[in-house]
């Protein structure tokens, strides 16, 4: 039997008409995600536990402790408030010529780009939020925002049309 010759050089071999598709979202979408949310979720959820739990006789407060137990779940309210309305609406996002490829870490969409009416850039507590806005609401909502990543300003120039 002959050996076969396998070429090391993979950027030559046909691609069957898909173009390669390009990560905009950044790496760092992954801890902002699920990291943060669920870390910050169970030790708020462990301190409001512990200050309804223990014996009112057993912990000193210079204040009483019916407002240390409204203070704590108030503030772990206001965190899963903050939490689905900033870091669980961002999205993992690659695109390629033909369509915009989102996903929650749990469900991916394809969505053509004749579905994509423009994208923006905004300032968000220090760092950059990139939303693209869909002509109509999609799977997740009618605004897709991910944090952009070092392939997004490449392709963004690529694509100037776009927005």
């Amino acid at each position: 039997m002959e050996r076969q010759q396998i070429p090391t050089d993979t950027a030559n071999l046909p691609k069957n008409g898909h173009s390669k598709s390009v990560v905009l979202s950044s790496n760092a979408t992954l801890f902002w995600r699920i990291f943060v949310p669920f870390f910050g979720t169970v030790f708020l959820s462990g301190l409001v536990a512990a200050f309804l739990l223990i014996d009112s006789d057993d912990l000193y407060m210079p204040v009483p402790i019916l407002w240390a137990r409204i203070v704590a779940v108030v503030t772990w309210a206001g965190w899963l408030y903050w939490i689905s309305r900033t870091i669980w609406r961002l999205k993992r996002v690659d695109a390629d010529d033909t369509h915009l490829y989102v996903t929650n870490y749990w469900t991916t969409v394809r969505y053509p780009w004749q579905d994509i009416e423009r994208f923006e850039e905004k300032k968000r507590l220090g760092r950059v939020v990139v939303n693209f806005h869909l002509l109509a609401p999609g799977r997740f909502g009618q605004i897709i925002s991910f944090l952009p990543g070092s392939g997004f300003g490449e392709w963004k120039e690529r694509n100037k049309a776009l927005k």
